[in-house]
Protein backbone atom coordinates (compact mmCIF):
# COMPACT_ATOMS: atom_id res chain seq x y z
CA UNK A 1 0.00 0.00 0.00
CA UNK A 2 1.55 3.57 -0.92
CA UNK A 3 1.28 6.29 1.04
CA UNK A 4 -1.34 7.70 -0.96
CA UNK A 5 -3.56 4.95 0.05
CA UNK A 6 -2.56 5.02 3.30
CA UNK A 7 -4.04 8.74 3.61
CA UNK A 8 -6.97 8.07 1.75
CA UNK A 9 -7.40 5.49 4.36
CA UNK A 10 -6.72 7.08 7.95
CA UNK A 11 -7.81 10.55 6.91
CA UNK A 12 -11.37 9.78 7.62
CA UNK A 13 -10.42 7.23 10.57
CA UNK A 14 -8.89 10.19 12.30
CA UNK A 15 -11.48 12.31 11.70
CA UNK A 16 -13.88 9.93 12.97
CA UNK A 17 -11.26 9.47 16.12
CA UNK A 18 -11.22 12.83 17.09
CA UNK A 19 -15.52 12.97 16.92
CA UNK A 20 -14.90 9.54 19.38
CA UNK A 21 -12.61 11.96 21.81
CA UNK A 22 -15.13 14.51 21.46
CA UNK A 23 -17.87 12.02 23.12
CA UNK A 24 -15.80 10.61 25.37
CA UNK A 25 -14.92 14.11 27.48
CA UNK A 26 -18.45 15.69 28.12
CA UNK A 27 -19.75 11.90 28.34
CA UNK A 28 -17.25 11.05 31.19
CA UNK A 29 -17.33 14.58 32.93
CA UNK A 30 -21.20 14.43 33.05
CA UNK A 31 -21.79 10.65 33.93
CA UNK A 32 -19.20 11.48 37.00
CA UNK A 33 -21.16 13.90 38.49
CA UNK A 34 -24.65 12.08 37.61
CA UNK A 35 -22.76 8.97 39.21
CA UNK A 36 -21.63 10.83 42.42
CA UNK A 37 -25.56 12.48 42.87
CA UNK A 38 -26.96 9.47 42.14
CA UNK A 39 -24.69 7.04 44.66
CA UNK A 40 -25.42 10.17 47.34
CA UNK A 41 -29.10 9.53 46.86
CA UNK A 42 -28.88 5.79 46.97
CA UNK A 43 -27.05 6.51 50.26
CA UNK A 44 -29.59 8.66 51.59
CA UNK A 45 -31.99 8.75 54.84
CA UNK A 46 -34.91 9.50 53.22
CA UNK A 47 -35.87 6.06 51.65
CA UNK A 48 -38.52 7.63 49.04
CA UNK A 49 -35.11 9.37 47.23
CA UNK A 50 -33.19 6.04 48.19
CA UNK A 51 -35.69 4.40 46.42
CA UNK A 52 -35.70 6.57 43.24
CA UNK A 53 -31.93 6.21 43.13
CA UNK A 54 -31.90 2.24 43.54
CA UNK A 55 -34.45 1.84 40.38
CA UNK A 56 -32.83 3.91 38.41
CA UNK A 57 -29.72 2.07 38.67
CA UNK A 58 -31.71 -1.59 38.30
CA UNK A 59 -33.60 -0.12 35.23
CA UNK A 60 -30.17 1.62 33.39
CA UNK A 61 -28.32 -1.91 34.60
CA UNK A 62 -30.89 -4.11 33.56
CA UNK A 63 -31.43 -3.02 29.73
CA UNK A 64 -28.78 -2.62 27.39
CA UNK A 65 -27.27 0.53 26.54
CA UNK A 66 -28.67 0.20 22.31
CA UNK A 67 -31.99 0.03 23.69
CA UNK A 68 -31.35 3.12 25.80
CA UNK A 69 -30.23 5.34 22.82
CA UNK A 70 -33.14 3.92 20.18
CA UNK A 71 -35.41 5.24 22.93
CA UNK A 72 -33.63 8.64 23.32
CA UNK A 73 -33.23 9.48 19.69
CA UNK A 74 -36.09 7.32 17.95
CA UNK A 75 -38.79 7.14 20.66
CA UNK A 76 -38.96 10.61 22.04
CA UNK A 77 -39.36 12.51 19.20
CA UNK A 78 -42.61 10.42 19.30
CA UNK A 79 -43.11 12.90 22.56
CA UNK A 80 -42.33 16.13 21.06
CA UNK A 81 -38.31 15.99 22.24
CA UNK A 82 -36.35 16.16 18.99
CA UNK A 83 -32.06 15.63 20.03
CA UNK A 84 -29.38 16.40 17.44
CA UNK A 85 -27.49 12.09 17.41
CA UNK A 86 -24.11 13.48 19.14
CA UNK A 87 -26.45 14.79 22.06
CA UNK A 88 -28.44 11.97 22.19
CA UNK A 89 -25.11 9.59 22.16
CA UNK A 90 -24.03 11.71 25.16
CA UNK A 91 -27.28 11.47 26.79
CA UNK A 92 -27.34 7.64 26.43
CA UNK A 93 -23.78 7.12 27.15
CA UNK A 94 -24.01 9.12 30.25
CA UNK A 95 -27.31 7.86 31.89
CA UNK A 96 -25.62 4.28 30.98
CA UNK A 97 -22.30 4.80 32.74
CA UNK A 98 -23.72 6.81 35.55
CA UNK A 99 -25.62 3.94 37.32
CA UNK A 100 -22.03 1.32 37.05
CA UNK A 101 -20.52 4.28 38.48
CA UNK A 102 -23.20 5.11 41.17
CA UNK A 103 -22.59 1.68 42.92
CA UNK A 104 -18.86 2.00 42.31
CA UNK A 105 -18.48 5.12 44.42
CA UNK A 106 -21.34 4.26 46.94
CA UNK A 107 -18.81 1.03 47.08
CA UNK A 108 -15.92 2.54 47.61
CA UNK A 109 -17.18 5.43 50.10
CA UNK A 110 -18.95 2.66 52.24
CA UNK A 111 -15.36 0.54 52.27
CA UNK A 112 -13.81 3.40 54.04
CA UNK A 113 -13.22 2.25 57.62
CA UNK A 114 -15.51 3.21 60.20
CA UNK A 115 -13.14 4.74 62.25
CA UNK A 116 -12.06 7.61 59.69
CA UNK A 117 -15.89 8.63 59.97
CA UNK A 118 -15.59 8.55 63.76
CA UNK A 119 -12.70 10.68 63.89
CA UNK A 120 -14.05 13.50 61.56
CA UNK A 121 -17.06 13.64 63.63
CA UNK A 122 -14.66 13.93 66.19
CA UNK A 123 -12.89 16.92 65.54
CA UNK A 124 -16.28 18.50 64.46
CA UNK A 125 -16.23 18.69 61.13
CA UNK A 126 -19.48 19.08 58.87
CA UNK A 127 -20.81 16.63 56.96
CA UNK A 128 -19.55 18.20 53.74
CA UNK A 129 -16.55 18.49 54.96
CA UNK A 130 -15.71 15.12 56.01
CA UNK A 131 -16.91 13.83 52.62
CA UNK A 132 -14.89 16.25 50.75
CA UNK A 133 -11.52 16.10 53.32
CA UNK A 134 -11.58 12.40 54.53
CA UNK A 135 -14.05 10.01 52.63
CA UNK A 136 -13.89 10.94 49.03
CA UNK A 137 -10.04 11.10 48.99
CA UNK A 138 -9.87 7.66 50.48
CA UNK A 139 -12.55 6.08 48.42
CA UNK A 140 -11.33 7.52 45.49
CA UNK A 141 -7.89 6.07 45.69
CA UNK A 142 -9.57 2.85 46.02
CA UNK A 143 -12.20 2.74 43.44
CA UNK A 144 -9.56 4.86 40.99
CA UNK A 145 -8.26 1.43 39.05
CA UNK A 146 -11.90 0.23 38.46
CA UNK A 147 -12.55 3.62 36.98
CA UNK A 148 -9.68 3.42 34.61
CA UNK A 149 -11.32 -0.02 33.30
CA UNK A 150 -15.31 2.37 33.24
CA UNK A 151 -12.99 4.99 31.24
CA UNK A 152 -11.98 1.84 28.55
CA UNK A 153 -15.38 0.53 28.62
CA UNK A 154 -16.48 3.92 27.49
CA UNK A 155 -14.34 4.67 24.58
CA UNK A 156 -15.32 1.24 23.25
CA UNK A 157 -18.96 1.32 23.91
CA UNK A 158 -19.08 4.51 22.39
CA UNK A 159 -19.16 3.15 18.77
CA UNK A 160 -22.43 2.08 19.15
CA UNK A 161 -23.30 5.38 18.97
CA UNK A 162 -23.13 4.84 15.33
CA UNK A 163 -26.16 3.16 15.02
CA UNK A 164 -28.53 6.10 15.49
CA UNK A 165 -25.97 7.99 12.49
CA UNK A 166 -23.61 9.75 15.18
CA UNK A 167 -20.40 10.41 13.00
CA UNK A 168 -18.02 8.91 15.08
CA UNK A 169 -14.79 6.12 14.46
CA UNK A 170 -17.01 2.87 13.75
CA UNK A 171 -19.22 5.05 11.82
CA UNK A 172 -16.35 6.15 10.01
CA UNK A 173 -15.08 2.70 8.74
CA UNK A 174 -18.44 1.41 8.16
CA UNK A 175 -18.33 4.82 5.49
CA UNK A 176 -14.93 3.85 4.14
CA UNK A 177 -15.73 0.15 3.71
CA UNK A 178 -18.44 1.15 1.92
CA UNK A 179 -16.96 2.85 -0.34
CA UNK A 180 -13.95 1.13 -0.68
CA UNK A 181 -14.89 -2.38 -0.61
CA UNK A 182 -12.41 -3.13 1.79
CA UNK A 183 -13.75 -4.17 4.88
CA UNK A 184 -10.92 -6.66 6.53
CA UNK A 185 -8.44 -3.85 5.56
CA UNK A 186 -10.60 -0.85 7.22
CA UNK A 187 -12.07 -2.69 10.44
CA UNK A 188 -8.43 -3.73 11.10
CA UNK A 189 -7.52 -0.36 10.89
CA UNK A 190 -10.40 1.12 12.81
CA UNK A 191 -9.45 -1.99 15.34
CA UNK A 192 -6.30 -0.61 15.57
CA UNK A 193 -7.26 2.88 16.53
CA UNK A 194 -9.47 2.15 19.64
CA UNK A 195 -6.59 -0.15 20.57
CA UNK A 196 -4.97 3.30 20.08
CA UNK A 197 -7.04 5.15 22.13
CA UNK A 198 -7.47 2.69 25.18
CA UNK A 199 -4.00 2.48 25.32
CA UNK A 200 -3.71 6.63 25.65
CA UNK A 201 -6.20 5.98 28.57
CA UNK A 202 -5.10 3.13 30.22
CA UNK A 203 -1.71 4.89 30.36
CA UNK A 204 -3.34 8.16 31.58
CA UNK A 205 -5.05 6.11 34.57
CA UNK A 206 -1.71 4.20 35.12
CA UNK A 207 0.15 7.71 35.63
CA UNK A 208 -3.08 8.33 37.85
CA UNK A 209 -2.20 5.22 39.94
CA UNK A 210 1.50 5.79 40.36
CA UNK A 211 0.50 9.44 41.58
CA UNK A 212 -2.64 8.26 44.05
CA UNK A 213 0.55 5.76 45.21
CA UNK A 214 2.94 8.61 46.86
CA UNK A 215 3.05 8.72 50.40
CA UNK A 216 0.58 12.13 51.35
CA UNK A 217 -0.06 13.25 47.81
CA UNK A 218 -3.77 14.32 48.56
CA UNK A 219 -2.55 15.30 52.30
CA UNK A 220 -2.50 18.91 51.13
CA UNK A 221 -6.20 18.58 49.82
CA UNK A 222 -7.62 16.44 52.03
CA UNK A 223 -5.29 17.06 55.35
CA UNK A 224 -6.96 14.03 57.49
CA UNK A 225 -6.17 11.38 55.77
CA UNK A 226 -5.37 9.32 58.52
CA UNK A 227 -7.87 10.55 61.63
CA UNK A 228 -8.59 7.33 63.16
CA UNK A 229 -4.68 6.89 63.45
CA UNK A 230 -4.23 9.97 65.25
Amino acid sequence: MDLATLKMYLFPLAEGASATIALFFPTAFLAVALGLAVCFCRMSSNGLVRGVAKGYIEIIRGTPLLVQLFFIYYGMPEIGIVLPGFVAGVIGLTINLSAYLAELFRGGIQSVDAGQYEAARALGLTRAQRLRAVILPQAGRMIFPALGNYALVLVKESSLVAVISVYELMRAGEMLAGATFKSLLVYSLVGAVYFLLCSVVSGAFRWGERRLAVPGYWDGAAGHDHLSKA
